[in-house]
């Protein structure tokens, strides 16, 4: 799969995103463990929504995205393709604002 970059904070409903997508698997690290729904939507490209499972920082969802899909332009592409018209991006990664 590659590295993943953080690249936007998006407020969207765990139930909303359970309803259309099943339940999220489950990842354990060193830090935590972690909810997270996984999209390939091209080859080479790869977009991950991923919370924190017993102590989330924020509201939402942290969105990790492969280098090809690090830009602002893919943010608004990436919450248009996730189909919840209530989603949100609450906060940007300052590298892509610049």
């Amino acid at each position: 799969m590659g590295t993943t970059k953080y690249l936007a904070q998006i407020d969207v409903d765990r139930a909303v995103l359970e309803e259309r997508w099943d339940g999220p698997e489950t990842f354990q690290d060193d830090f935590a463990e972690w909810f997270l729904y996984a999209f390939s939507p091209a080859e080479g490209e790869v977009f991950i929504l991923h919370r924190e499972v017993h102590h989330p920082p924020a509201p939402g969802y942290i969105l990790s995205v492969s280098r090809s899909l690090f830009s602002e332009e893919a943010v608004g592409r990436i919450v248009k393709a996730l189909d919840i018209d209530t989603a949100r991006v609450t906060h940007m990664n300052a590298e892509v604002c610049e």
